[in-house]
C-alpha cells in the first residue's frame, strides 16, 4: 500500500519532479491545480515529506460508441457513452523500480471503481502520450480505441473482477 497518498493541495512541492517526460511534468508543475480549482480534474498524488514523487489526474469523461470495443459497447448504450478518465501518470524518476506507478494504478482503479458506483461510468479510458505508454497500459489490460492507439480503454466490469482476484 502507498504510504502518503493523497489529493494534490497547496502543501505539496512539484519544483524537481522529473519523470523524463517533459510534458508530463510541465502538466503537474503549471496545470495540476489550476485544473484541479476549476473541477476539470483531480490529481493525486504520493509524497514524501510533501514533495510529490508520484501522480495521476482523474475525471469523468465520455467516449462515442463507434470507437469502443463490442464488449464494452454491448447493449443500447448512450451516445456518448460515459467513462472515468486516468489522465496523466507519472513517477518521479529517482522513485522508479519500487512499485509506486503499479501502486498508483491500482489506487487509480480503485477509484474510477468507486466513482462509477456513484455516478455510472462503463469504462475505464487513458490517452497514452506515446507508444511507451500505450504498451504500460497494454499490460494493464486496456486495449487501443478502433480509432487511435493511443485511447485505450479497459471495462469497468474487467477492472471489478481484476480487483477482486477473479481476474489474472
Amino acid at each position: 500500500m502507498l504510504p502518503n497518498v493523497g489529493l494534490l493541495d497547496g502543501r505539496h512541492r512539484l519544483q524537481g519532479f522529473s519523470c523524463g517526460k517533459p510534458p508530463l511534468d510541465s502538466w503537474l508543475q503549471n496545470f495540476a491545480g489550476s485544473n484541479q480549482q476549476r473541477g476539470f480534474t483531480r490529481t493525486f498524488v504520493v509524497y514524501d515529506d510533501d514533495r510529490v514523487i508520484g501522480y495521476y489526474g482523474f475525471a469523468p469523461t465520455v467516449i462515442e460508441p463507434n470507437i469502443l470495443p463490442r464488449k464494452i459497447r454491448t447493449g443500447r448504450p448512450p451516445d456518448p457513452i460515459p467513462c472515468l478518465l486516468i489522465g496523466q501518470l507519472a513517477v518521479d524518476s529517482r522513485y522508479k523500480g519500487q512499485g509506486i506507478g503499479s501502486a498508483l494504478v491500482k489506487d487509480a482503479f480503485l477509484r474510477c471503481v468507486a466513482g462509477a458506483d456513484i455516478v455510472g461510468g462503463r469504462a475505464i479510458v487513458v490517452r497514452a502520450i506515446d507508444e511507451e505508454a500505450e504498451r504500460f497500459w497494454q499490460d494493464w489490460g486496456f486495449i487501443p480505441s478502433r480509432d487511435d492507439a493511443s485511447i485505450l480503454i479497459r471495462s469497468q466490469e474487467d477492472i471489478r473482477a481484476w480487483l477482486s482476484g477473479r481476474d489474472g
